[in-house]
């Protein structure tokens, strides 16, 4: 194998200026400039060779670094074998670049080393270059020193990279927190039903409705606190909103502020305190004897007590429980709470129907209708209409009415649903269903019937918000395509129906999911009867459809692959 040519023999194979006509000579500011006169002689070589030949000539590249659009117009110059005299290039000191965040909350710098004999950064410079970007506030001290320490210049000029480093930070503004009111009752109560030592519902146990003394504390009023000036690099102030402030007073005469801390309301009487957004007041439940014609119907904002009966033809609307100790005929209740009535609830049929079998809930005409928006509890239901967005819970027997709960339909020991329609969302829990004379009584549970309306429902509005986000879109592309400014309040409105339509879609696609839990939920309904299931029972879960010839003991009815079966 041949000897390897060491650096001595790479040398000898470059030509030498003079055998190139190179001469080359250093000005007053630095720069380097070669002369190239032809010599009549053509000596090739590449121009990566080119610092190698200045260092021929006495001149290191490394001390004087070289253009390369300057090196490209002198080779041609010497290809074409013209006389010329051409600046290379010289010394260049290290630059600095500031950058600025968009907030300008943060500034940093961008040191570039210095090539050949050009100056280090030094703090002056450095210091000029963050006046000229207007740097006034934050700067770090210790950042600054290691920029222009002897270790940061060295290591520019050994490696030849940038170095970048942050310099100054800017102080975040903070807003205060708003005042806001802290309850402090209890204002929940458990409204189902409560189970006694031996484990069963016990009928009559409710609960307590929420209650407090007069002098009771109910709200505290917390003040607002001070928001928290910031400011920018640049200089610039940035105020920190204050919190709001809520002014706490009595709103009528049931509350009062404490006389010794006017951040605090008491109460001024006993009875059911409420919370709202300005402070709270104290609801005193509404007692009567009966309902009739010498109360006339009963409209309240709370809650009521009957002592008796609640007369035919009377209605009772309220925001809170109704609780009857007698009787309920014929009458109407509406309550957003529960509904206890001690007695029971009578329900008349039209003149055309007395006498007459029922044959389902929904041909009967009855006068007696309970609407709650939790429970509705009663010692017996007949001839009724009833609606529970929880739980209808029955001591005796609910006969030819038509029954509706959210959740289940309950009926203790022997209690027995005769004639009619009870549908349950979930459950229903009775003794006996139907009566020996094959009386039609209709139990249904599980249907989704409405959750697959309200589905539906939902999609077509997902249908409307897509087609709304397509023009928006294109009102957006439209703008962009014309290219003129718009306003700020242009803007906005853009930004807002943008916002608007996608917290609308989002709230769709969750009750979306919600429905579609439920209707799996509701593929679990089941129909248990105690005691005993009657021929002439119409037994419905979901879609499906079952109806015993004979009678059947203890049993419990339940969808599975779409059929309704029993164990």
């Amino acid at each position: 194998m041949g000897q390897q040519p060491d650096d001595t023999d790479l040398m000898l194979s470059i030509p030498t200026p003079e055998e190139l006509g190179l001469t080359f000579k250093e000005d007053e500011q630095g720069d380097i400039w070669a002369t190239h006169q032809p010599t009549g002689m053509v000596q090739p070589f590449e121009p990566e060779d080119f610092p190698q030949i200045m260092d021929l000539a006495g001149f290191p590249a490394a001390d004087y670094p070289i253009e390369s659009a300057a090196l490209a117009v002198l080779l041609d110059a010497m290809r074409r074998g013209e006389a010329c005299e051409q600046r290379l290039g010289g010394p260049v000191d290290a630059r600095v670049e500031v950058h600025l965040s968009p907030n300008q909350m943060l500034a940093s710098v961008v040191l570039f080393p210095p090539q050949g004999r050009g100056q280090d950064i030094s703090s002056a410079t450095l210091n000029k270059a963050l006046q000229e970007a207007h740097i006034v506030r934050g700067l770090i001290d210790e950042s600054l020193a290691e920029l222009t320490s002897e270790t940061t210049c060295r290591q520019l000029r050994q490696t030849g990279l940038p170095v970048c480093q942050i310099v100054a930070y800017g102080e975040s503004a903070y807003d205060g927190d708003d005042a806001w009111l802290e309850p402090l009752i209890d204002e929940i109560m458990d409204r189902r039903p409560q189970m006694n030592a031996e484990g069963q519902v016990d009928f009559f146990e409710l609960g307590d409705f929420p209650h407090v003394d007069a002098d009771q504390a109910l709200v505290r009023r917390h003040p607002p606190t001070q928001g928290k000036t910031g400011w920018t690099v640049t200089g610039k102030t940035i105020k920190g909103r204050n919190g709001k402030d809520i002014t706490l007073s009595a709103k009528d005469e049931t509350v009062k502020l404490a006389p010794d801390d006017h951040d605090l309301l008491l109460s001024s009487v006993a009875g059911m305190p409420v919370v709202h957004e300005k402070g709270a007041l104290v609801e005193q439940v509404l007692k009567l004897e009966e309902v009739g014609l010498k109360s006339g119907h009963v409209r309240f904002d709370g809650s009521v007590f009957v002592k008796g009966n609640v007369n035919p033809g009377m209605k009772i609307e309220v925001t809170g429980d109704v609780k009857v100790g007698g009787l309920v005929e014929a009458a109407y209740i509406k309550a957003g709470g529960s509904i206890e009535i001690g007695g029971g609830v009578i329900g008349r049929k039209a003149k055309e129907e007395r006498g007459k079998p029922l044959k389902d809930a929904n041909e009967s005409t009855t006068e007696a209708y309970l609407h709650a928006g939790v429970t509705v509890k009663a010692r017996f239901i007949q001839e009724a209409k009833v609606k529970a967005a929880q739980e209808v819970v029955v001591q005796k027997q609910i006969l030819h009415s038509n029954i509706k709960a959210g959740i289940k339909i309950h009926l203790l020991g022997k209690g027995a649903i005769v004639g009619g329609l009870a549908e349950a969302n979930q459950f229903i829990d009775i003794g006996i269903s139907g009566a020996p004379a094959n009386v039609q009584t209709h139990l249904r549970v599980g249907g989704t019937d409405d959750l697959k309306q309200e589905s539906t429902k939902i999609n077509h509005k997902l249908q409307q918000i897509e087609i709304q986000k397509s023009k928006l879109k294109e009102l957006v592309a439209k703008i962009k395509q014309l290219r003129k400014p718009i306003t700020e309040e242009k803007k906005q409105q853009i930004l807002q129906a943008r916002n608007q339509l996608q917290a609308q879609e989002n709230s769709l696609y969750d009750r979306l999911a919600k429905i579609q839990e439920e209707i799996k939920e509701r593929q679990h309904a089941r129909i248990h009867v105690r005691k005993t299931c009657f021929p002439g029972t119409l037994l419905e879960i979901d879609e499906a459809q079952f109806s015993p010839r004979n009678d059947l003991g203890k049993v419990t009815f339940f969808l599975r692959d779409g059929e309704v079966q029993m164990r």
